[in-house]
């Protein structure tokens, strides 16, 4: 089975043209977006994500500009736009949710409304077309996760460890298990999120996971580096990476 990469992006960064020029680099190479909408308090982000966020903040962020943005764009894969939940109340549930029908975001991640809250959230997503993304730790327990595996709908995102975005994965026996554990209740796609930062990372994986998040690791070329060479350098050795060695499995 191929290997998906979802590449995460963080709305406006570095800033709005050069954004633009990154979100259609990532177009050619991703098999979905994860597009991230700029947070005082990213409380899941580790300080890549933070500072970035922090950054266009800090000249001035209005979440219109997105949506606008998304609706220019021919989007011939899936977006999933992340937002912590009080933009989206600030907004309008409502209202963020019909805007994302509108501008073509298939599903919705909201890091800090855990499943047990997520009940409405998930309906009004869904009455909007849109799906509604569950996160599952290494540390969730079974009765949870079955739950939330019979919820679930277009990919459920597995974190590779518990802290935050950027930090490096420690535990492979652990995901690996914990991948087959979620296997035995759901057919949806698997993906993996937090300390993917090259081709090598996901390796231990390719039997047990459908898709590849990265984000940090993007964010940090173009913080670093400052031009999309070698930003798409990485983006075409982590895709090959994922066609060449998926097929040897």
């Amino acid at each position: 089975m191929k290997k998906l990469f979802y590449p995460y992006l963080l709305a406006e960064y570095p800033s709005s043209s050069r954004f633009a020029d990154l979100f259609q680099l990532t177009l050619q190479y991703a098999d979905a977006i994860e597009l991230g909408i700029p947070f005082s308090d990213p409380v899941a982000d580790g300080p890549v994500i933070q500072e970035a966020a922090s950054s266009v903040l800090k000249r001035g962020f209005d979440i219109e500009t997105v949506f606008q943005f998304l609706q220019t764009q021919k989007l011939l894969i899936p977006i999933a736009l992340m937002s912590y939940a009080n933009p989206i109340i600030a907004y309008g549930r409502s209202e963020f949710v019909k805007a994302c029908h509108q501008c073509g975001v298939r599903s919705l991640i909201v890091p800090d409304v855990p499943y047990e809250e997520s009940s409405e959230w998930k309906q009004e997503a869904n009455h909007a077309g849109i799906s509604w993304i569950y996160f599952l730790s290494l540390q969730t327990g079974m009765d949870r996760l079955k739950r939330i595996a019979a919820s679930a709908e277009s990919f459920l995102y597995l974190l590779s460890l518990t802290g935050i975005t950027g930090s490096s994965i420690t535990q492979p026996e652990t995901i690996q298990r914990k991948a087959i554990e979620i296997r035995k209740y759901t057919n949806v796609l698997l993906a993996l999120g937090f300390g993917i930062k090259s081709q090598i990372d996901v390796l231990p994986y390719l039997k047990s996971i459908d898709a590849f998040i990265v984000g940090s690791k993007i964010l940090e070329l173009i913080t670093r580096q400052g031009g999309l060479k070698e930003v798409e350098t990485f983006y075409r050795d982590f895709r090959n990476a994922l066609r060449t060695k998926a097929g040897e499995q």
